[in-house]
């Protein structure tokens, strides 16, 4: 799911004069990570027996290399765009605002073709001659969600290209993402005010919601918890159904409006190998589950993360707190953390239910499929 299948590509030698050396593995494993194509530790070292020690010893560094030099030019490049990054028109889009931005992308608010639709932009903001391995990921991953038409995933209508930039035209939600409702949570509870944030969200297009998002957010807290797990389910459902997994289900991938509906975002490619896992920040891991770190990931493993969130929501702290990522990783594979009604008695006992349902450290432990999930969500509501 979600990458293209590799493993046809390694094919046993027929005479020992064509015996393949270990340099010639790692050179094709190390090419078609380049080329997103997710390719399997596992399937190298099962199809090449004799050197299956020193494959499972070795790809992960190499991965982990190849991370480096990413980060290093994803670093490189986010410097060369100002704060004041201006474009005006893409295709037939015109640009409007800026809602914000991500590691990779520029989000925009437009007005597309002449009846002037209002649309949301996502802008590679880099030239495609200056890295064709992040281009070549944003049109995979965008594509990913071309054929996924639900009331609560974000659509994508196109992928294009203008003036050398790569660019998605997506629908425009009028929503506030959830990381945001998460701290204004936060704030209720604690009794800050909205504008005494230490570090303003700025930036999203609907930000002066927030106050009326999580008013109505709480006027029923374990009902629109639910509600919003049920959402994410159903998404969750019809992607499966499509081949097509999440991978990076988080408060920043959930859009949700005043009137409680949700929308997922940010669904992304496979691309971590057994192993490589490990080399990632504390921030990247917190919703993974324990069988992403082994590359062995299927829709439970959706579920594990969707469980992840709804226990933040319930307790409003994360399932595990690391400082290293090494911490966290031993944290997620112990499959040991604090219930949610030791955090807070009040939630109620079948919520919790639900929520440690998803979160059981075996894949055979946990609702076994996104219906299944949806079922227990709606008997609560």
């Amino acid at each position: 799911m979600n990458s293209e299948s590799s493993s046809g590509i390694i094919e046993r030698p027929e005479t020992v004069s064509e015996r393949i050396t270990l340099e010639v593995l790692a050179s094709r494993f190390v090419e078609e990570y380049r080329r997103w194509l997710n390719p399997s530790i596992d399937a190298y070292a099962n199809a090449c027996p004799e050197y299956a020690d020193e494959i499972r010893e070795s790809f992960p560094v190499l991965i982990a290399m190849e991370e480096w030099k990413t980060d290093q030019e994803l670093t490189r490049l986010r410097r060369q765009i100002p704060s004041d990054f201006k474009i005006s028109q893409l295709g037939n889009c015109c640009l409007q605002k800026e809602i914000c931005r991500t590691r990779t992308s520029i989000i925009y608010a437009a007005a597309q073709g002449p009846q002037k639709r209002r649309v949301a932009v996502r802008l590679l903001p880099w030239k495609s001659d200056c890295s064709s391995r992040l281009r070549d990921r944003f049109l995979r991953e965008t594509r990913l969600v071309l054929r996924l038409r639900h009331p609560n995933i974000i659509s994508v209508d196109s992928t294009e290209q203008d003036q050398g930039y790569s660019y998605a035209v997506l629908q425009l939600v009028p929503g506030i993402s959830l990381d945001q409702i998460l701290h204004g949570l936060t704030q209720q509870q604690t009794g800050t005010r909205y504008h005494e944030q230490s570090e303003p969200q700025a930036g999203y297009l609907f930000e002066e919601q927030l106050p009326e998002v999580v008013h109505a957010f709480i006027q029923n807290y374990w009902r629109s918890i639910a509600t919003l797990g049920l959402q994410a389910a159903n998404a969750l459902r019809f992607a499966h159904s499509r081949g097509t997994l999440h991978c990076d289900l988080k408060p920043g991938n959930f859009i949700l409006n005043r009137e409680g509906h949700c929308w997922l975002t940010g669904f992304c490619l496979t691309q971590h190998p057994e192993g490589t896992l490990k080399q990632q920040r504390v921030q990247s891991l917190l919703y993974q589950p324990p069988e992403r770190i082994q590359g062995e990931i299927d829709e439970r493993s959706d579920l594990y993360s969707l469980g992840c969130v709804l226990y933040e929501l319930a307790t409003l702290s994360p399932v595990f707190q690391a400082r290293s990522s090494s911490d966290l990783i031993e944290q997620i594979l112990s499959g040991r953390y604090t219930r949610p009604r030791e955090i807070n008695s009040e939630i109620p006992a079948t919520l919790e239910s639900i929520i440690t349902g998803c979160l059981a450290r075996s894949k055979q432990d946990r609702f076994q499929s996104a219906d299944e999930l949806s079922v227990a969500l709606v008997r609560f509501i």
